[in-house]
């Protein structure tokens, strides 16, 4: 048997780290697709015998499996190349954070239900998987199954802002005093869907306790000493934000809590990202997980998917229709 064939659809430092990782496990790359190829280098290693294709080449003629797609974030601008994909007999993987949980009532739930029906009729699957498919879902759903009696679990992670370079900034969030931060419309909340509330969602359905209520807010991190910031070229001082706090809290039947806080700040020298869980109930206990790669990680969780989607039933999937992630030596192909 000829081994997975796979396309790559972006090709920014997401996609180039999924072509290398794919190749390693086995999987043929046979095209990858960048918006424009003006000015791009495409020399490097794990490029080579890949064709390089713009959005206006059809997929059906690469005779591939798979796409792994990871150029974008929302929904909006998955659909298209999704659907295109899916009628070309495509499974389609992504790390599109606003499809990890396709069908929660939102702006977005249309478009969701549509490409659902579109893979469905085609027989193929899409899902979306990452950081959250591991360290926000099967993580805490393993860790619980030590747990007698839950009243409240909370899940924290630390995105390092240093490695957004200038785009740290967020628009000019930083340095501001909390009372300046709200009075300049940051604690808004977007309409977009929440980062943590995507991936809290499918653990809640896991646990099988519903969702009673939900709020999210947005909520400025303070510095808590003056913290020089290299990437900015200018110090952060102290009891100004150094980031920024998406907090959702969803009040579950029984009276149980699940909170998730995605914290994006500027870290003091010597400190780095981190994943904790934290549970109060009977026992209260913590897991942290430090040297939190999330590159690595993002791409890794997407490639050792590769199987399970292409093993999964059609439609728009979220990872608890998904069989237990795993890790992969090698991806083979079979019957």
């Amino acid at each position: 048997m000829r081994p997975i064939r796979a396309i790559v659809y972006g090709l920014g430092t997401m996609g180039r780290m999924t072509a290398k990782y794919l190749r390693e496990k086995n999987v043929e790359v046979v095209a990858a697709y960048v918006r424009t190829t003006e000015g791009k280098d495409f020399s490097t290693p794990e490029l080579q015998g890949v064709r390089i294709c713009t959005p206006d080449v059809p997929f059906d003629q690469f005779d591939a499996d798979i796409a792994l797609m990871t150029h974008c974030s929302r929904l909006a601008d998955l659909f298209e190349p999704a659907a295109k994909a899916a009628k070309a007999g495509l499974d389609v993987l992504t790390i599109a954070e606003d499809a990890f949980e396709p069908f929660y009532i939102d702006s977005e739930t249309a478009k969701a239900r549509e490409l659902d029906a579109i893979f469905r009729a085609h027989g193929r699957t899409l899902a979306s998987v990452g950081v959250q498919d591991t360290f926000w879902f099967a993580q805490p759903l393993s860790f619980l199954a030590s747990v007698q009696k839950l009243d409240r679990i909370i899940g924290r992670n630390i995105c390092d802002l240093s490695a957004f370079g200038t785009a740290g900034q967020h628009g000019g969030q930083m340095g501001l005093t909390a009372e300046e931060f709200h009075a300049k419309g940051h604690g808004a909340v977007s309409e977009h869907r929440g980062i943590f509330e995507v991936a809290l969602r499918p653990l809640c359905r896991a646990l099988g306790l519903a969702i009673r209520s939900a709020k999210v807010t947005n909520e400025p991190v303070l510095a808590e000493a003056d913290m020089p910031v290299e990437k900015l070229g200018r110090t952060i001082r102290k009891g100004t934000t150094c980031g920024t706090m998406e907090r959702v809290v969803f009040e579950l039947e029984g009276g149980v809590v699940a909170e998730g806080q995605f914290i994006m700040r500027f870290l003091p020298q010597g400190e780095g990202a981190f994943n904790e869980w934290i549970v109060e109930g009977n026992p209260g206990m913590n897991m942290r997980t430090d040297n939190f790669h999330g590159d690595v990680i993002t791409c890794a969780s997407l490639v050792n998917r590769v199987r399970d989607v292409m093993d999964a039933g059609p439609g728009f999937l979220s990872v608890d229709q998904l069989r237990a992630p795993r890790y992969w030596s090698v991806l083979d192909r079979r019957n």
